[in-house]
């Protein structure tokens, strides 16, 4: 293979699915330049995919959500220069946070993950402890909301304290929506959008499912 597998095919190499063309895929991974990273992204794609599916199942209030979020990301095509980013004020967090972001190579040395727009990231977060979204504006004003068990509204704070059974929560950073309006509006008002679901962390001794 003279070029990188599509990301279809890539997905399928992590999945293990077997096809013919694995042999293939697998030559232009190995020998073409960028193929360490492009595996290492279809990996984290994998992951956070996987990770939200399990926490849309038997959940139709957060399919929703993430419906209307996955059409406005397909329509929002203008790069925007704002950087988002997640901090986890607890100290304590880090060896928790490490493995929902992969490999030592793949995270930051600080406990700092920074959304992309147009994608939603999962964070496992353990009860108790924070999150806190910070945003460098260079295009309008960041909006941030929330979406928890169908219940809905407006983090001006941009921190959130997961409590005990509360998770999934679904935080939204929308650029274009207008303050005072519900959820459903501002999405349709939005030109960008970043999302980070937040799920709980297993308790120590617990594997996550």
């Amino acid at each position: 293979m003279s070029h990188l597998p599509d990301a279809g095919t890539l997905d399928a190499l992590v999945l293990g699915l077997s096809e013919a063309a694995d042999e293939h895929a697998w030559e232009g991974l190995v020998m073409q330049p960028g193929g360490a990273e492009a595996w290492r992204a279809a990996v984290a794609r994998r992951r956070r995919l996987d990770a939200i599916a399990g926490a849309v199942r038997g959940r139709a209030w957060l399919a929703r959500a993430m419906r209307q979020v996955t059409a406005l990301s397909r329509r929002a095509r203008t790069p925007l220069d704002v950087e988002l980013s997640l901090d986890f004020p607890d100290a304590q967090l880090q060896p928790l946070v490490n493995p929902m972001l992969g490999p030592a190579e793949e995270r930051e040395a600080v406990e700092v993950l920074r959304p992309a727009w147009g994608r939603i990231v999962p964070v496992h977060l353990p009860r108790g402890e924070r999150v806190t979204l910070h945003a460098v504006e260079g295009q309008g004003a960041i909006d941030v909301r929330y979406l928890c068990r169908d219940q809905e509204g407006s983090l001006p704070e941009r921190t959130w304290m997961l409590e005990a059974d509360e998770a999934p929560v679904l935080l939204l950073a929308l650029v274009g929506a207008r303050t005072g309006t519900t959820l459903r509006e501002a999405l349709e008002q939005a030109t960008a959008i970043a999302g980070v679901l937040l799920l709980e962390a297993p308790a120590s001794g617990e594997t996550s499912t």
